[in-house]
């Protein structure tokens, strides 16, 4: 009888602490607000914390990759990859305001500006092209297509047929030249523009980002975003002249003002690999976690110089 009598009770606890436990729950706090924009222009991040917007804003398309001024200032180029058709979205910087899309089959990171300042070069993506477009102060128009080589198709025992992916682009102060990535091709071309042919091809120990030319038109520097290092070639004949070991997937990079450091942002650090290239080493790497032994996740990858070279910006 007592054990009965034990077991009643403890039933009947069981039961009020239920009791007691669910309205307490039913009054608790509303819905916790998901990660996402909140109104206002305030953007709840899924770690908790908020931001906001700074500066102005303006819409421009999806996934824009690049972009850059036109000669004169007045323009902003931008290449949008995203889901949509590609375009080339030309930004009115005096107005605010997008003055024109140009549509185009096929872009993706690579823009580089004649030396001339009235064409404009965009890589052609897996159509394995660099497109040519004339520039008359403010309006873009397709001219000249470089082929590199044939498209890539879907096939093959290794899946892809001609793999190339051309990626970022730059021109040689001569304006007789210009180089180009192949990212899927692990590659580095160099282009006849007076002729519209393919000077050279060599091959690249790992999947390449972009190309710089430093102005004096002597050293042509490749990231190479599968490896961790940024390799410097003779532009004339596309050979090895220096490497140099930065951070994981590197992407853009900035010469200073001085020409004396090569600026690179590694996307798989928090951090802008600063590289010395009188010496060759890397001397410096600026941090831009969020905060003191941040995980990675900063994913640097675009560099600009303020105009007298003093301030480094990283998006």
């Amino acid at each position: 009888m007592l054990k009965r009598t034990a077991w009643f009770v403890t039933g009947i606890l069981m039961f009020v602490g239920v009791a007691v436990f669910v309205p307490r729950a039913q009054r608790g706090p509303g819905r916790p607000a998901l990660p996402g924009v909140q109104g206002s222009g305030v953007t709840l991040l899924p770690n908790g914390w908020k931001i906001a917007p700074a500066g102005e804003h303006l819409a421009i398309g999806d996934l824009p990759l690049n972009m850059t001024l036109s000669p004169e200032g007045r323009y902003l180029i931008v290449t949008n990859n995203g889901y949509a058709k590609p375009t080339l979205t030309v930004v009115d910087l005096v107005n605010r305001y997008v003055k024109a899309r140009v549509a185009v089959d096929h872009a993706w990171f690579g823009l580089a500006w004649h030396p001339n300042g009235r064409r404009l070069y965009s890589s052609g993506a897996s159509q394995n092209t660099v497109n040519e477009f004339e520039w008359n102060g403010n309006t873009l128009t397709l001219g000249a297509n470089h082929v590199l080589g044939r498209p890539e198709r879907r096939g093959g025992p290794m899946g892809l047929e001609n793999p190339g992916f051309i990626g970022g682009v730059a021109v040689h102060p001569d304006g007789k030249t210009l180089f180009a990535v192949h990212v899927l091709g692990t590659a580095l071309s160099s282009v006849d523009l007076e002729r519209n042919r393919v000077r050279q091809t060599v091959d690249l120990p790992a999947e390449p980002y972009t190309c710089l030319v430093t102005p004096d038109g002597k050293t042509l520097y490749i990231s190479l975003w599968g490896a961790g290092k940024v390799l410097a070639f003779d532009p004339a004949t596309l050979t090895q002249t220096a490497e140099f070991g930065v951070g994981g997937h590197p992407n853009a990079m900035l010469l200073s003002a001085d020409g004396k450091r090569l600026f690179v942002a590694c996307a798989n650090t928090n951090a802008v690999w600063v590289v010395d290239l009188a010496s060759g080493t890397a001397k410096e790497q600026i941090s831009v976690a969020l905060y003191p032994k941040a995980p990675v996740g900063s994913t640097p990858n675009a560099l600009a110089l303020s105009p007298d070279g003093g301030t480094l910006l990283v998006a």
